[in-house]
């Protein structure tokens, strides 16, 4: 995978076997990155941790080349029509960097169509 080139994972079995080799079982980390952008868009911490085990919930992952070279895993978890939350990720070997928890009030359709063009 180059710098910048994404891939979007929509396959159910494929999400899932990422979620288990990548995601689950490892100890969590949150950046700092992370903590501000709780504070930035007024989402309680609690909301992670009702969200981010609802792996039946993930309907994509964009896995993404970073800028220090590590994969980024970006988790959407289908809530609703209308609510789609994304958790970034960085597995690293027993360690889940998390990066963000973003909420969409809106459909991400657009976001995944244009990758597979």
């Amino acid at each position: 995978m180059t710098e910048k080139e994404v891939k979007i994972i929509e396959d159910k079995q494929e999400i899932g076997k990422i979620i288990e080799e990548k995601i689950k079982g490892k100890k969590i980390i949150f950046s700092d990155w992370y903590k501000t952008g709780l504070l930035r868009k007024g989402i309680s911490e609690e909301k992670f941790d009702k969200i981010f085990p609802q792996f039946d919930k993930v309907v994509a992952i964009e896995i993404e080349k970073l800028k220090k070279g590590d994969l980024g895993y970006e988790l959407f978890y289908r809530i609703s029509n209308n609510t789609t939350f994304s958790v970034g990720t960085v597995p690293k070997e027993n360690t889940l960097l998390i990066i963000h928890l973003i909420e969409y009030k809106r459909k991400l359709d657009y976001r995944f169509k244009k990758f597979k063009q």
